[in-house]
């Protein structure tokens, strides 16, 4: 399970928000794996993060573009690159089925994204906002 910290807010409510709904979404789907339950649920996760992340990631996006972000285009491709994990995740799942190997896969995607993107490069967006002293 993933604790949310207070050191993991950039400082922008909505971005924070966001952050944490994916956050309690990973949880679940961890927990359902736990419980044995993780096939049952993954497609269901998949299609979550498929919507969400557009939304999520095109607020995110506008903020760097409004703030000036200069790490913007290395930001925007890590979202590209996520986007399109899920999507291939989900393509796999539609013509293959789930597995043992998808779930883990998935597994996989979320722990990497949330402790090497959000912990580290929308922390240094963050950072980046207070030196600012940006106000969405």
């Amino acid at each position: 399970m993933i604790t949310w910290r207070e050191e993991l807010n950039i400082g922008i409510d909505i971005v924070d928000e966001q952050h944490q709904e994916l956050v309690r979404r990973m949880n679940e789907f961890m927990t359902a794996c736990t419980q044995k339950q993780g096939k049952e649920v993954i497609e269901e996760t998949l299609r979550f993060l498929a919507s969400y992340v557009v939304e999520h990631f095109h607020d995110e996006e506008q903020l760097m573009a409004r703030s000036q972000f200069p790490e913007y285009e290395q930001h925007r491709e890590e979202h590209e690159r996520f986007v399109a994990d899920v999507n291939a995740l989900l393509s796999q799942i539609e013509t293959s089925g789930v597995s043992v190997l998808t779930t883990i896969k998935l597994n996989r995607t979320l722990v990497d994204w949330l402790i090497n993107h959000i912990q580290k490069n929308d922390q240094t967006f963050g950072d980046y906002l207070k030196e600012k002293n940006f106000k969405a």
